[in-house]
């Protein structure tokens, strides 16, 4: 058995799932994504298939227009203006690719 990517459903990042875990891993089992820290349920072995847990859809990462800063949002700010931590920037975020994913799920 090889290593295996698996694509975080949240922010689009590729995570490695080691080998040597995919012997122990069973559908329920609960990875946490690198590059955000989404939560992502097992919900295939075969192929290896996940899905985000109602944890993981609390956050989301934003890149700031200007400086280009990414920054944790929480859902709870979709359709409010949120101020980019770095550079003081206040701008609506885009989430329609947020609400793509949701409607494939």
């Amino acid at each position: 058995m090889e290593d295996l990517e698996i694509t975080c459903p949240v922010c689009g990042e590729v995570s490695v799932v080691l080998a040597e875990d995919m012997e122990t891993l069973e559908v329920g089992d609960v990875l946490e994504c690198e590059a955000c820290g989404a939560f992502l349920e097992v919900v295939s072995l075969d192929p290896l298939e996940v899905e985000v847990t109602e944890e993981g859809l609390e956050a989301f990462f934003v890149d700031c227009p200007r400086c280009g800063y990414t920054f944790e949002v929480s859902e709870e700010d979709q359709g409010q203006e949120v101020e980019c931590p770095e550079c003081g920037f206040r701008f609506v975020p885009d989430w329609s690719e947020v609400d793509e994913e949701d409607e494939e799920w």
